[in-house]
C-alpha cells in the first residue's frame, strides 16, 4: 500500500467515526464539539470556519487549535465571506497574521494561505474557509473529504434546527391547548355558577308563588265575613220599613262596609310588601 492509498483509508476511517458522533449529536453546542473533536484528523488545517445562512439568520463556527468561537450576528461576516457570497467563486489567496480577526490574533502563520468555497443548498448558503501554513498544509486532495464534511455537518445542521422548529411550535401548540383547556374550565366554572343563579331564583320564585298563593286565600277568608253580612243585609233590606232600614240596617252595612275597606287596604298593604321582596331578591 502506497503512502496515498494508506492516507486516503486512515482520513476515510477518520470520517466514519467523526460521522458516527455526528449522528448522536442533538443539539447545536455539541455538534460544534463534535466538529473540533474529529477535524484535526480529517485534513490539516491552522483555522477552519463555516459559516451557515438561512434567509436572515447567520451561524458562524470557527475552529483553532481545539478552540470554537461561534458567531450569530450578520455583522460577524467576514469581508472575505461578503465577496464569497457575492462571487460565488472558490479562490486562494495569501494572508498575513494582521488580516485574522482580532479574536484570533494569537495565532501566527508562516506563509499562511485563505482557501474560500461558496456550496449552495436547497435552502441554505454556506461559506466554509481554511487557514493553513507550512506548518499546517493544506492540499487539493483534502478537498473532496472537505466537502464531503461541510455536506454532512450542513444536514445535520439543518436537521437540529428543524427539530428545535418543531419542539417550538410543539410547545407553543401544547400551550394554546393547556390554555383552550383553562378558559374551558373557566367556561364550565360560569355556567356552573350562572346554573346555581337560576336554580336560587326558582326557588325564591316558588317560594314567593306560595306565599302569594296562601296570602290571596287568607285574604279571600277575610273578605268573605263583611262581605256576606252586605248581601245578607241587602236581602233582607226589603222587609224592613224606611225608618228600620236607617236606624237599623244602614248602621250595620255601614259598619261592614269599613270594615272590607279596611281589610281592601290591609290586603294592598301585604300584597305590596311581598312584591317589594320579591324584586329586591332579583335585584341583589
Amino acid at each position: 500500500m502506497n503512502l496515498a492509498a494508506a492516507k486516503y483509508r486512515i482520513t476515510y476511517e477518520a470520517f466514519s467515526k467523526f460521522s458516527g458522533g455526528l449522528s448522536k449529536v442533538e443539539n447545536l453546542e455539541n455538534l460544534s464539539h463534535v466538529v473540533s473533536k474529529h477535524l484535526k484528523y480529517l485534513f490539516n488545517f491552522k483555522i477552519f470556519r463555516i459559516l451557515l445562512i438561512d434567509k436572515n439568520n447567520v451561524t458562524g463556527y470557527t475552529f483553532a487549535k481545539g478552540q470554537t468561537w461561534i458567531s450569530k450576528n450578520r455583522e460577524d461576516v467576514l469581508t472575505f465571506e461578503n465577496k464569497l457570497l457575492k462571487d460565488q467563486i472558490p479562490f486562494s489567496n495569501a494572508i498575513n497574521d494582521s488580516d485574522l480577526p482580532k479574536y484570533l490574533n494569537h495565532i501566527t502563520l508562516d506563509n499562511g494561505q485563505l482557501w474560500g468555497w461558496y456550496i449552495p443548498y436547497s435552502d441554505y448558503e454556506v461559506c466554509v474557509s481554511l487557514v493553513s501554513d507550512d506548518s499546517a498544509q493544506f492540499s487539493l486532495s483534502d478537498v473532496e473529504i472537505l466537502h464531503l464534511l461541510v455536506d454532512t455537518l450542513t444536514s445535520k445542521y439543518r436537521q437540529i434546527c428543524l427539530n428545535q422548529e418543531i419542539n417550538l411550535k410543539n410547545q407553543r401548540l401544547e400551550d394554546a391547548v393547556a390554555q383552550i383547556a383553562l378558559k374551558n374550565k373557566e367556561i364550565e366554572k360560569i355556567n356552573s355558577n350562572q346554573q346555581s343563579i337560576i336554580d336560587s331564583r326558582t326557588r325564591e320564585l316558588r317560594i314567593k308563588n306560595k306565599k302569594i298563593l296562601e296570602l290571596l286565600r287568607l285574604n279571600a277568608h277575610e273578605l268573605r265575613e263583611p262581605l256576606c253580612r252586605i248581601l245578607g243585609l241587602l236581602e233582607i233590606s226589603d222587609y224592613y220599613t224606611d225608618t228600620e232600614l236607617r236606624n237599623e240596617i244602614l248602621p250595620k252595612l255601614a259598619e261592614s262596609s269599613f270594615e272590607l275597606d279596611s281589610i281592601f287596604k290591609s290586603v294592598v298593604i301585604k300584597s305590596e310588601e311581598e312584591i317589594k321582596k320579591y324584586s329586591y331578591n332579583y335585584n341583589d
